[in-house]
């Protein structure tokens, strides 16, 4: 009997001192989490572990110099207006072109027709090299509008994955906010306003990218 005795005492005293140690572990993690920033401000494993590898993933597609999400570099309703305001100028070449042609057909003298003949050429020139800058204007509109697709998917993802990011932030938030151990909660009020902030640099960052994603909506 007095050997169960010692043996329950031993069990109930083990218990007792993995509960504290439990205890201290969560106000030591809380400790440690309120001097970081960012995901590793979250005291649980789990979480922190899902917001890092979310957070690669938002540099991976909000960051990376390889995938640009802003549309401010393309301009093909531009490049239109310059095609038709030299269309038009092509236009009035090739009406002077065919008033040069019929003073030609119709010149007195050799000289004179000589001359139409060089003024006939150059404005060909014109008319071909205005066209040539006409066909590569239209080559870059439809290249500028598979970019802006491209890049309109890119900011999709990258507002995606700062989304996750985000509601992790929130979703941690609240778990800090009903943490029950004593010791930990001196802790929750400086974790409560890092999250906070992330979630409002993540919000302004996904405002920002909405944007670019509209733009490029309208270059498309």
């Amino acid at each position: 009997m007095a050997a169960n005795r010692l043996k329950l005492g031993m069990i109930a005293a083990l218990l007792l001192i993995g509960e504290v140690s439990l205890a201290g572990g969560i106000a030591d993690d809380f400790k440690d989490a309120s001097n970081r920033d960012g995901c590793e401000a979250i005291p649980y494993s789990s979480e922190r572990g899902s917001c890092i590898s979310g957070g690669r993933d938002v540099d991976d597609w909000c960051k990376n110099a390889s995938r640009s999400w802003s549309c401010d570099d393309l301009d093909p309703s531009g490049l239109n207006r310059n095609i038709d305001n030299v269309n038009s100028k092509i236009s009035d070449l090739k009406r002077e072109q065919n008033d040069l042609e019929y003073k030609r057909n119709n010149a007195k003298d050799d000289s004179e027709r000589r001359d139409l003949e060089s003024q006939i050429k150059d404005k060909k020139e014109q008319i071909e090299a205005l066209e040539a800058k006409v066909e590569a204007w239209k080559k870059q509109i439809d290249s500028e509008k598979s970019m802006a697709r491209d890049r309109m998917d890119i900011g999709e993802r990258c507002v995606a994955n700062r989304i996750v990011v985000q509601k992790i932030f929130a979703s941690v938030k609240t778990k800090v906010q009903n943490e029950s151990d004593p010791d930990a909660k001196q802790y929750v009020s400086k974790l409560i306003d890092k999250y906070s902030a992330a979630e409002k640099g993540h919000q302004e960052a996904i405002d920002i990218t909405n944007r670019g994603i509209d733009k490029c909506k309208g270059k498309r």
